[in-house]
């Protein structure tokens, strides 16, 4: 036992990233050395006591695909605690995922884990910008009862040690790591100045003769880095250099001391351990007076602060961490993350919809009715979502190629999701009753949602019915007569409920087709003639379920004496769109205007574009000293009508911005040369709905430039309500003093579905689909800019100061070619809250899904159901319904949105399914009754709660 006052925990490990500077497949040769020198010094010394791997499970994953021979190898030192390991399979940025995506992470990661002995007791988001408010409840469900994280902290507003409260009220231990270094002030305190003899945080190198620098040179290779073929394994062994080390670390790490405890954490990004660590530390000891230096885990060092400080009452933070930094370090909050390539953002919104609003429910449904639930090919749709979820990977800092290799993850998550989302409707097709309540002669329609509240909705089909010919394609000229009609031919039809009710349709397009046949027993070549419609239809669907109607041939009919009628009731006329609760006009200039009639107010000049130069990096804003923000205010300007009928409006704008090409190569001042970005906009407004619909799209030719879109509210508050993970939390848009901080304030945040703007009597809301950033500007105007793209200049390539060859290859990150976007404005009565603008974007979010096809049969379900009805419908949403891990049961996750109790009462005609509250790792809670297809239970204020139905 040591007599020294303190204590110091040197803790070793490697922070991995897998893609980074460079892709996943160029990091794996340097994983395997990294991997195989560890498992060499920690097998031939035991007294180097541990090494964390803490990129997540993925590591392990990518190692073994190299090496799986070292398999058991690696779980012997595993499971003796040699190697640590982290919770999550990707280390994410849990602000721009969806947030069910981050259960997935970790649940993946834990199992993983398991197999090799479990993984480290608390939850670590290294690399997280920020850290969401929910992450205390979505730990504890999976029993981590602490956390560890630098970003979003700041030694000035947090103590190193303090409970972080969840704003469900879940409390967990949190250590912050350190402002100047975060988690490496032992690599470059002790490490740096005695094994390299670089002065501490020293991030240049001096070039020298004796490493044998190296370098590919021809045309092809030379992108690479230098490489060091001399390197020795050796440190400065001289006593006075020992101590300058020991007590630069000790004035580095004495703010953050617990009780008597010192930290020292030595996790560089992708870095080798050091063998020769014990050796040193041994003789660091023999030089200190009164710190006595060890060699620990996480675990063992959390374990003794959390033991020593409940002696003590800790602050208690509550809410999400974003606090920026305030001195030079490495601790940034690195906030510009989720403007940075933008269309990552915008697929991986895509994916991950389909795999949790359509592929997922429309499968569990299928399996509670009996069917097979796809879970090997639906794990490895997330496998590869997940993936991408990685930190550098989803914020767009990797090298272009990496990125460029994400999109076959999306696309293998996306095919998956389609093609089972198809399988399971066609399966739960043939068991509904479409004969019943139809004709013999109809063609049914049902209409699936997802979600958790009944919608009513106009829906867009595209229905395809059979051509058949009876005579020659000869048609009259002058008449436009042809061969007769075939009786079999469906040219004039109704669409009725199942009660009969004609429901209102438009057909806004009419295309002959060939279409394949998918026939077990016939070629796959096969193809057969159809018309197709596309038809929008004014459609009702029940809370999680479906509802069938039919298109039902019947005759033409004539008006012999056409009366006259009352006015139509156009949704689009002369540059306006109006429906029972919105009216738009369109400016000239190519803004427009838009009237709440629920409540009177309007807001004028929506949808104006702004351009502003930028030569940041993708974590970080930088904007040229001198350049202007240019507008499309001014830029000429055509606006048209598209569609105009009495379901759906759509007016198309068509202008442009002129902005500067670029910045100079310094970055100070933005070109003269001048690029346009040609803008088309459609406005789409629909029958009863309360929000416009709007699809931008813009073909990028120019860099160093953030481009938004803006909307003056009209609405005076000091306050954005924003949806985030399992949360909507209320953000001031007061810009913040920061003086002359290292970091300064952020007036852009990022959001998940939306961002609301209101003063408690009326609001408005921006929907979006994939759009990761807002502001709301403190104007008079309160301003809504939406970022729709910025540009950025790190270049994670080995040379940081490109040539004009390399800036010409290396492009990515500026964005450039045709990008689209979704979004859509709300104006509302009230908050966000009573005017359910979380609902409305989920609304907006998740299609419905259709499927066409003759009667089937006279299954067990009728014409219109509801798979799981919930109350209240208005505060508890769906986050998840999915099969369970073990693979026996389905799963439901909810959420309440509110800041009260709810009595949740659901009904599902699965009565026969035992249900049980599961933890978010699905370990058992509780039995909850099952009263005929009835379950009761409370979710406290924004609680999230797991039900497991099983068989």
């Amino acid at each position: 036992m040591s007599d020294k006052n303190y204590k110091m925990h040197v803790i070793s490990g490697t922070h991995w990233d897998r893609e980074w500077r460079h892709t996943s497949e160029q990091s794996k040769p340097r994983l395997v050395e990294l991997v195989d020198t560890m498992m060499d010094v920690l097998e031939k010394n035991e007294d180097y006591k541990a090494f964390c791997l803490d990129g997540g499970m993925v590591v392990l994953e990518d190692y073994f695909t190299v090496r799986p021979e070292n398999y058991d190898r690696l779980s012997k030192l595993i499971k003796d605690g040699r190697v640590q390991l982290v919770n999550w399979y990707t280390l994410p940025e849990t602000f721009t995922v969806a947030p069910e995506a981050l259960i997935r992470n970790i649940q993946k990661g834990q199992q993983m884990a398991d197999e090799f002995g479990g993984a480290i007791d608390s939850g670590y988001t290294a690399t997280g910008y920020g850290q969401t408010s929910q992450l205390p409840q979505i730990y504890k469900g999976f029993d981590i009862n602490s956390a560890i994280f630098y970003r979003g902290t700041t030694k000035h507003t947090l103590e190193p040690l303090f409970e972080w409260e969840g704003k469900d009220g879940t409390k967990i231990y949190t250590l912050r790591a350190f402002d100047e270094v975060t988690r490496t002030n032992w690599f470059f305190y002790v490490h740096q100045p005695l094994v390299t003899g670089k002065p501490p945080r020293t991030l240049g190198y001096e070039y020298n003769p004796e490493h044998i620098p190296s370098h590919m040179c021809d045309q092809e290779y030379y992108v690479r880095a230098i490489k060091l073929l001399r390197e020795e394994y050796a440190y400065n062994k001289d006593p006075e250099a020992l101590k300058k080390a020991l007590e630069d670390i000790k004035e580095q790490a004495a703010p953050y001391v617990i009780g008597n405890h010192y930290l020292a954490m030595n996790l560089e990004d992708n870095d080798v351990p050091f063998p020769l660590l014990p050796e040193m530390i041994k003789d660091l000891n023999e030089v200190s007076d009164d710190i006595e230096i060890v060699q620990d885990t996480l675990d063992e060092y959390m374990e003794n602060i959390i033991e020593e400080s409940k002696q003590r009452n800790l602050p208690v933070h509550q809410g999400e961490l974003r606090y920026t930094a305030v001195e030079p370090g490495f601790n940034g909050l690195l906030g510009a993350t989720h403007s940075s390539r933008m269309k990552l953002k915008i697929k991986n919104e895509e994916v991950e919809t389909k795999l949790l609003y359509h592929a997922e429910p429309l499968a569990s449904v299928f399996y509670m009715m009996g069917g097979e639930y796809p879970q090997q090919i639906m794990k490895r749709a997330w496998r590869h979502l997940l993936l991408n979820h990685a930190h550098d990977s989803i914020c767009g800092a990797a090298v272009d190629q990496a990125h460029e290799d994400m999109m076959y993850n999306f696309s293998v998550a996306q095919t998956v999701a389609e093609e089972i989302t198809s399988r399971s409707v066609e399966e739960i097709y043939k068991k509904i009753d479409t004969v019943s309540d139809f004709q013999q002669d109809d063609h049914t329609i049902v209409l699936f949602n997802n979600l958790p509240f009944a919608r009513k909705k106009v829906v867009q089909l595209v229905i395809d019915l059979p051509k058949f010919k009876t005579g020659g394609d000869m048609v009259d000229p002058c008449s436009g007569i042809g061969a007769e009609e075939d009786d079999r031919e469906i040219d004039f039809f109704d669409i009725v409920d199942s009660s009969g009710n004609k429901i209102d349709y438009t057909v806004i397009s009419k295309d002959d087709i060939k279409m394949a046949i998918d026939r077990k027993m016939d070629t796959s070549g096969i193809k057969s003639s159809f018309i197709r419609r596309r038809i929008l239809l004014h459609a009702e669907v029940p809370a999680m379920g479906y509802a069938a109607y039919a298109l039902r041939p019947r005759e033409r009919e004539y008006a012999p004496h056409p009366q006259i009628g009352e006015d139509r009731k156009l949704l689009a006329r002369d540059g306006i769109l109006e429906n029972e609760n919105i009216k738009v006009q369109v400016n000239s200039n190519g803004t427009f205007s838009m009237l709440d009639k629920k409540t009177g107010h309007k807001m004028d000049n929506l949808h104006y574009f702004t351009d502003n130069g930028e030569v940041g990096s993708a974590h970080l804003s930088s904007v040229p000293q001198r350049g202007s923000v240019q507008t499309s205010l001014g830029e000429p300007c055509r606006i048209s009508i598209s569609e105009s009928n009495g379901l759906r409006g759509v007016i198309c704008i068509e202008t442009q911005i002129t902005i500067p090409a670029g910045a100079t190569a310094p970055g100070d001042d933005r070109l003269t040369e001048q690029s346009v970005v040609p803008i088309t906009t459609w406005l789409t407004l629909e029958k009863e709905s309360e929000y416009l619909k709007i699809k931008t799209k813009l073909t990028n030719n120019a860099r160093d430039h953030r481009l938004r879109v803006n909307f003056p509210t009209n609405i005076y508050t000091d306050y954005a309500d924003v949806e985030n993970a399992f949360a909507v939390d209320k953000r001031t848009i007061k810009w913040e003093d920061t003086k002359e901080n290292w970091e300064g304030f952020y007036p852009f945040n990022p959001m998940q579905n939306f961002v609301d703007v209101s003063d408690g009597k009326i609001g408005l809301a921006v929907l979006n689909k994939g759009i990761r950033e807002y502001e709301v500007k403190d104007d008079p105007q309160r301003t809504v800019a939406i970022t729709l793209l910025r540009t950025h200049r790190a270049y994670m390539t080995a040379n940081s100061d490109m040539t004009p060859e390399e800036l010409e290859k290396h492009r990515g990150q500026h964005s450039l070619g045709t990008l689209e976007y979704e979004y859509a404005l709300f104006p509302h009565k009230g908050d966000w809250h009573s005017a359910n603008v979380l609902q409305k974007a989920y609304d907006h979010k998740v299609q419905t899904i259709a499927i066409h096809a003759l009667p089937y049969s006279t299954g067990e379900l009728p014409s219109c159901k509801s798979f799981f009805e919930i109350t209240p419908s208005d505060r508890i949403m769906v986050s998840a319904l999915t099969q369970s891990s073990d693979g026996k049961a389905v799963l439901l996750r909810v959420w309440n949105s509110s800041d009260e109790k709810a009595d949740v009462q659901i009904k599902t005609p699965f009565s026969d399914f035992k249900a049980s509250r599961v933890q978010l790792n699905e370990k058992h809670i509780e039995e909850i009754k099952n009263s005929g297809g009835t379950v009761k239970f409370e979710i406290r204020p924004h609680g999230i709660e797991t039900l497991r139905f099983e068989k």
